[in-house]
């Protein structure tokens, strides 16, 4: 009697929770789109209600198991609670990152947060910490009242009918599966697109057995089986030809990457340094990375190719071509990143052909640590003896402008400025002046190291003998097309992909271009200028002559997990499954009669150009 009692209890708090989950399930629903018809309210309606439902049965079904195994009503009761408190911490932290980022927490990245040295990637303030705490402090007490309110309410109710409740949640649960499988075979997206939207979703998909029934659209099939192709890494043939080489110019190279660079944030105001440097360089003023996020845009950068070979090559720890070559003729490498080039694992892939490579630097913040590999950087160059007839190649990666960082003493020039960064706090009506002014302090600072750097090469005079490039690895967005996206990895707009690129090279006329050039054409135009290299650039790169100002239709952009193929008025996003939606330059949903599978075609020929695809 006393456990029968006791089920009622945990029973009772579950209902409680569930509401609380449906709360949260809520806020999901805000990034819909294209919702019509009674079929698609109808699956809104039954898949929110059984997915949550779902979700909170865990809990009450572990604290259900440790009553009948060990018969502790008070064990059960606090198993219930503090199940019922993670997987509500978990889904209001994983609505927060898909509010701003488009994706859900995935081992990915919890890697990324917990993994070696995530503190270089991840800059929580103290009111994010506190805010934190008080919540959970809040969802503990909350919890204790449930179980109280449930206790008392279990007293006066002897029966809670729970038959037909399970009887109605089976409906909607079988409700949302077959529906879910009718969408994704026939590719309908109002009804398929939750798969991305909700966490932890599963749905049923059945194309063979409606295909049986011929229920499913073929046409939208092929389409759709197109944008979904996956290769064997055994298939990776990267370059198509041997590396051919003759007459390089022995010119130093040097790369200057400021993480989270946006489009619109080189000017004599926030970069003072770099803007003086454009004016004896070539700016090219309509710059896109490969990527959205550090991941793909370092490799678009290093690679030539998409991201979406990241994991094969990160695997099998292939080495760049560019970075072979460099080594072949016997070039002195500085390697220096400021957060740790192990997460994410760019030793295991850009440079995981250097030996003895520093992995990471000193510093407590992403301001230290920057300053720490200017000053590593000016030791190497001090020692450098360029009698020794061995050009120089150096990466200098710098995160204080990803971190919002500058150190205390740093005169902060622009205002209203954040003291603390609020991240909980960003939404769709969040002020993103004091924020934006925040950043542009930290690029200040980031600009003044990169300053020191110039003048050193000009008093080393090795100035006019390199070849220096200036370039972010993505955009940062402060919710410019009032979407709620904030920072950076949640679209493809020009805001999140859009950087600068000033390259230096004594050896041409200052100019400023204005036609489109990616991440993919820096490594092909260096290849060819100044290492001397004869291959076609097809052989080794998706890119083109940064010079060329042939105009493009198309680019690939993003990495594994999502890509798209933007095109010069529309961006076409595509996800692992082959679903696919498309965007204006402005984020707005428009009709998808308006694809050309013409254009499709010929990326996915791009997209696949590295892998033995007709190899028997």
């Amino acid at each position: 009697m006393k456990i029968n009692f006791l089920g009622k209890q945990l029973y009772l708090a579950n209902l409680f929770n569930f509401i609380l989950l449906i709360f949260l399930g809520f806020k999901y629903l805000k990034y819909t789109e294209n919702l019509s018809g009674f079929i698609s309210y109808f699956f809104i309606f039954s898949s929110l209600v059984s997915h949550f439902y779902l979700l909170n049965c865990i809990p009450l079904l572990i604290s259900l198991l440790f009553l009948y195994l060990i018969k502790s009503t008070t064990i059960s009761k606090i198993v219930l609670g503090l199940l019922s408190i993670f997987i509500i911490l978990y889904l209001q932290i994983d609505v927060l990152v898909f509010s701003q980022f488009r994706y859900h927490l995935s081992p990915i990245v919890f890697k990324l947060i917990f993994g070696k040295r995530a503190t270089d990637i991840f800059h929580f303030s103290t009111i994010n910490i506190l805010i934190s705490i008080f919540y959970i402090l809040g969802l503990i007490i909350l919890e204790t009242i449930i179980l109280y309110i449930s206790f008392q309410l279990s007293q006066k109710l002897p029966d809670l009918k729970i038959k037909p409740v399970l009887k109605i949640i089976v409906f909607l649960l079988v409700c949302t599966h077959f529906l879910y499988a009718w969408a994704d075979a026939n590719r309908y997206r109002p009804i398929a697109q939750m798969k991305n939207i909700y966490p932890v979703f599963y749905p049923l998909t059945s194309e063979s057995l409606l295909r049986k029934f011929n229920l499913i659209d073929k046409s939208e099939i092929e389409n759709n089986t197109l944008l979904s192709h996956t290769y064997s890494k055994s298939l990776i043939n990267y370059p198509l030809k041997p590396i051919i080489s003759e007459n390089s110019q022995k010119k130093n190279i040097i790369f200057i990457i400021i993480d989270s660079w946006r489009f619109n944030c080189m000017t004599e105001d926030i970069t003072p340094h770099i803007y003086q440097l454009s004016k004896r360089s070539q700016v090219f003023q309509n710059h896109k990375s490969g990527s959205n996020m550090t991941t793909g845009g370092i490799f678009s950068l290093f690679y030539a190719i998409p991201a979406t070979y990241y994991d094969n090559f990160t695997g099998l720890q292939i080495s760049p071509v560019f970075i072979n070559e460099i080594q072949k003729q016997e070039y002195k490498l500085s390697i220096l990143s400021s957060s740790t080039l192990e997460n994410p694992p760019f030793n295991k892939n850009v440079f995981s052909g250097i030996q003895n490579l520093r992995l990471e630097s000193n510093g407590k913040s992403p301001s230290e640590r920057d300053r720490d590999i200017c000053n590593e950087w000016m030791k190497f160059i001090n020692n450098y003896d360029p009698t020794e007839n061995h050009p120089f190649f150096c990466f200098l990666f710098f995160d204080s402008a990803h971190g919002f960082d500058y150190p205390s003493d740093f005169p902060i020039k622009f205002k209203p400025n954040l003291d603390e960064i609020n991240y909980l706090a960003l939404s769709d009506d969040y002020n993103p002046v004091p924020f934006l002014n925040r950043y542009k302090n930290s690029l200040n600072y980031t600009d003044s190291l990169i300053g020191n750097i110039i003048n050193k090469l000009e008093d080393k005079k090795l100035l006019d003998s390199s070849i220096v490039i200036i370039t972010g690895d993505h955009g940062q967005e402060f919710n410019d097309n009032k979407k709620g996206y904030w920072q950076h990895g949640g679209n493809f707009s020009e805001y999140q992909i859009g950087t600068p690129l000033i390259v230096f090279d004594k050896s041409r006329t200052p100019k400023t271009y204005t036609h489109l050039t990616l991440h993919y054409d820096i490594i092909p135009t260096l290849m060819n200028s100044v290492l001397g290299v004869k291959n076609k650039f097809s052989e080794y790169s998706v890119g083109q002559n940064l010079y060329d100002c042939t105009n493009r239709k198309w680019f690939i952009c993003g990495y594994n997990q999502k890509y798209a193929i933007i095109e010069n008025n529309m961006i076409i996003n595509i996800y692992p499954s082959g679903m696919y939606d498309i965007v204006d330059k402005k984020l707005n949903h428009i009709d998808e009669s308006v694809m050309d599978f013409t254009i499709v075609n010929e990326a996915i020929k791009e997209n696949t150009r590295f892998y033995n695809i007709y190899k028997k």
